[in-house]
């Protein structure tokens, strides 16, 4: 069975972040994020990772969503079901490649910003490439 993992940095230090990669044995951190800096820890900023974490290290914008629906949840424009919605078509229409075979993702991590996988976009992007390989579990760090 594989696995897919999922994280938000947000209020985890980058020590405790870390031992939390390592300790489920993480394969690969696909960043999923539409702005990959952190003004407020830069540790987290995609170049740091990348540094941090070298070859495990992928930036996927393909899973991450639109400055409109975005800023239109931040904003209070779109209700968190609207953002699920307009996410799922934007991932119908871009149908990101996850790859033929479930190696392909076992043991990667989607990292994101929240805090908590119930209201981010990593919870669906996770539950888009599950939905493609019927054994596999998703697990939220």
């Amino acid at each position: 069975m594989s696995k897919i993992f999922t994280i938000g940095f947000s209020g985890k230090s980058p020590d405790a972040f870390m031992d939390v990669l390592n300790a489920v044995r993480v394969r690969a951190v696909w960043d999923i994020r539409l702005w990959r800096a952190s003004a407020y820890v830069p540790f987290y900023s995609g170049e740091n990772l990348a540094t941090v974490l070298g070859t495990r290290y992928e930036y996927h914008p393909e899973f991450a969503p639109t400055t409109e629906i975005l800023d239109g949840y931040k904003n209070g424009r779109i209700t968190w079901a609207d953002y699920e919605k307009m996410y799922r078509e934007l991932l119908a229409v871009r149908r990101p490649a996850v790859g033929t075979e479930p190696a392909t993702f076992d043991r990667i991590c989607l990292l994101c910003t929240e805090k908590s996988a119930l209201q981010c976009h990593r919870r669906l992007a996770a539950e888009y490439i599950a939905s493609q390989f019927p054994d596999t579990d998703i697990v939220h760090l």
